[in-house]
């Protein structure tokens, strides 16, 4: 009698057609998402972007951000003298401070924007899970010497109550669209960013700013707790005294 054996080869063949299948679906899924974000724009705001949605939805496989600070000279008329800048603000600063708040505006919602909105991407974690603020600066911000010496502040309610009051758009101010809220009196400043009374601090116009947003994942016994920050202007060298752990973006 003759006894039946298995087909090992078949067996073989059979696992590497498994595997094959699983490689060509993960290639189908990232190769839809590359043309779905359509990775060919030119601006740094949306190549950033685009890496935060692909981080999001193909979660390690998608590799490292590719999100750089932008260096921002607000100009009344000359050269930022502290940074290179990559885009420069020219405002007209004779009226009113609006032209200038303004452009801290525009800035500001550009990074909300490239991080996702209200969206809650999660664009930072990654394999190790370890916790931490991973931050990301997305603007330098600083006055050339015109504004320097015509300017020399404006009080961070000033401006928040401009955000209050300036529509973004058609549909929402800059407050609603950049914090939730509608009136000033209702926000509430995150504690990772805390560094800032807005009540009684100050934007002086001699000074360098970040514009900073981040993720705050703290681990717990019940696991990772994720708390998505919102977006904030804080003086360059008040940096060190956030709550930040890492920063996720390129100089």
């Amino acid at each position: 009698m003759k006894m039946k054996t298995k087909n090992k080869k078949g067996e073989l063949t059979t696992a590497q057609l498994v595997t094959i299948t699983i490689l060509i679906v993960s290639f189908i899924i990232i190769l839809s998402l590359i043309f779905r974000l359509n990775l060919g724009g030119t601006t740094n705001q949306e190549i950033c972007h685009n890496s935060v949605v692909l981080r999001d939805e193909s979660k390690i496989l998608a590799g490292p951000l590719d999100c750089r600070t932008n260096y921002l000279c607000i100009s009344g008329g000359s050269d930022c003298q502290g940074i290179s800048a990559t885009e420069k603000a020219k405002v007209d600063i004779s009226e009113n401070k609006d032209e200038i708040m303004k452009a801290i505006a525009d800035e500001m919602a550009s990074c909300w924007y490239m991080f996702g909105e209200d969206r809650e991407l999660n664009y930072a974690g990654g394999p190790g899970l370890s916790g931490g603020v991973d931050c990301a600066i997305c603007s330098i911000v600083e006055f050339d010497e015109k504004i320097q010496n015509e300017l020399i502040k404006i009080d961070y309610s000033e401006f928040y109550n401009y955000l209050e009051k300036t529509p973004k758009d058609n549909s929402q101010s800059y407050l609603k669209y950049l914090y939730g809220v509608s009136d000033v009196d209702d926000l509430e400043i995150q504690e990772q960013f805390k560094i800032v009374d807005i009540n009684h601090d100050f934007i002086s116009t001699r000074e360098k700013y970040s514009i900073i947003t981040g993720i705050d994942t703290t681990k717990s016994v019940s696991g990772l707790i994720r708390e998505w920050l919102k977006v904030y202007i804080i003086p360059t060298i008040e940096t060190p005294a956030t709550s930040c752990t890492e920063f996720i973006t390129k100089a």
